[in-house]
């Protein structure tokens, strides 16, 4: 399908992956913390470690599965083997971890931890795996940016899932069951059985779309997997050449902090800042799902008829102000929805935007040494979102407990709900300043990219690379 136009039943088939995504990655984001600290008894800071304890092991598997991923000879494709066999263990993985263990001491924080690197391997087998099939289904600009616009929407849906329904289906569940620890264990069953169902969905519908596996022409002899690990590190470092990438690894650890620390604390400030209900909160959520979804449709559109680039840089901006509204303005629902509006516009325009610019990014590479790793520069950004996951799940843990919150009590004090208000606002604001920076500073717009595909195609056809276009990427 190289330089095809993608039909819509194609890119639907391919966003509804992403619900998968979208539900496995906002439950655990949303309310994991809270679980630990409402009901499996776990102190803030510790909850806050073992997330990051779990994600740094996450970020030695993404160079694992991404390497694995670009070299693996299954003759039924690099991609979709990995995604099918990896949605079961994501399901199973999201159904352990809200699952209230009953073993007391030291045991219960191993427990989570062990369950959180298995929620953390599964999810990577699916989703670098899924968005690099991304990549392989069209080379076309404006193609790629449309393939993941659909992706954003539909992890828009996933997310809105994840997020709008929890606090209600565990209620329902609890007065069914009759208690809440039951009621967050059958939750967690649902939701991981709804993110394998949208994976495997996803690649039943794309069977026979996916390119030909090109490592079944090789020659070179299969690598074992400590030969593709070092050949990672060898063809990381050469990949850190491009300025490009460079700035999309950075610009996403600065995001995935800040994607951690709100919806970590987004529900501490909705139950003790803004004191709303179960259902009120949920509403919140919803509104914040049915807006996202809107919103990747809104920055797709404008990414086709402006230039990527600015789109994301746009997109920060809108983020750091969703966070800063909420200390600027009083507390009130005109605060919380002025600051949903604008979270559904910046996030939406860092994630339509990533990964479109990292499919963009490996054209430098391709054109420098003849290799297109769309796997390798998938799981370098996969990386370093783990890296800033890993800082944003310590941080609010430790945050938690150092303003003073306290998994013994249900009535917390107004100093309690003041820290919480300045944390949820004033960090996330300042780690997205920083990230701002280098969403500027990216040197591939849309121009240079249209020059670097007329070299490709002229190198291609036995031409000779203009080296002045590739100057200072």
């Amino acid at each position: 399908m190289k330089g095809t136009k993608l039909g819509v039943k194609s890119s639907l088939c391919y966003g509804i992956g992403a619900i998968g995504e979208g539900i496995g990655y906002n439950v655990f984001f949303s309310f994991f913390t809270y679980f630990l600290t409402t009901q499996a008894g776990i102190a803030p800071a510790i909850a806050g470690v073992i997330s990051g304890i779990a994600v740094l092991w996450d970020a030695i598997t993404d160079p694992i599965i991404g390497s694995w991923s670009d070299n693996t000879r299954n003759p039924k494709g690099r991609r979709r083997p990995f995604i099918m066999t990896g949605s079961i263990l994501f399901g199973v993985a999201v159904a352990l971890l809200f699952l209230n263990v009953n073993i007391s001491g030291a045991l219960k924080p191993v427990y989570y931890i062990a369950v959180n690197m298995l929620y953390w391997l599964a999810m990577t087998t699916c989703v670098i795996p899924h968005i690099s099939l991304g990549s392989e289904l069209t080379e076309d600009f404006d193609e790629r940016t449309k393939l993941r616009t659909y992706a954003v929407t539909f992890m828009g849906i996933g997310t809105l899932i994840a997020v709008g329904t929890p606090l209600l289906l565990v209620g329902a569940y609890e007065k069914l069951l009759g208690s809440a620890s039951a009621g967050w264990a059958l939750a967690g069953v649902t939701y991981g059985a709804l993110t394998a169902l949208a994976y495997q969905i996803c690649c039943r519908a794309l069977k026979g779309k996916e390119p030909e596996n090109p490592m079944l022409k090789s020659d070179a002899p299969e690598l074992s997997k400590k030969e593709m690990l070092s050949q990672f590190f060898a063809n990381a470092k050469k990949a850190f050449e491009n300025k490009a990438l460079v700035r999309l690894v950075l610009i996403t650890f600065f995001v995935n902090i800040v994607v951690t620390l709100g919806s970590g604390l987004a529900i501490y400030l909705f139950k003790y800042v803004f004191v709303f209900s179960d259902e009120q909160s949920s509403l919140v959520y919803t509104l914040q799902g049915v807006l996202v979804i809107a919103a990747a449709v809104v920055m797709g559109i404008a990414a086709t008829k402006l230039d990527k680039k600015l789109v994301m840089s746009a997109g920060i901006v809108l983020y750091m102000l969703s966070y800063m509204v909420i200390i600027i303005f009083p507390v009130a629902w005109s605060t919380i929805v002025v600051s949903v509006i604008l979270f559904a516009l910046g996030n939406s325009g860092y994630w339509t935007m990533i990964y479109a610019m990292s499919y963009d990014a490996s054209l430098v590479q391709q054109l420098k040494s003849g290799e297109r790793p769309d796997g390798l520069y998938t799981s370098l950004i996969g990386l370093f979102m783990k890296f800033g996951n890993a800082l944003g799940s310590v941080v609010v843990g430790v945050g938690l407990q150092l303003i003073g919150f306290s998994e013994a009590v249900t009535e917390q004090s107004a100093g309690v709900a003041a820290g919480i208000r300045w944390l949820y606002a004033v960090a996330p604001a300042v780690v997205l300043a920083i990230g701002l920076i280098f969403s500027v500073t990216y040197p591939l717009t849309r121009k240079r990219y249209t020059e670097l595909s007329e070299q490709a195609k002229l190198v291609e056809n036995g031409g000779e690379l203009d080296a002045l276009v590739l100057e200072g990427l």
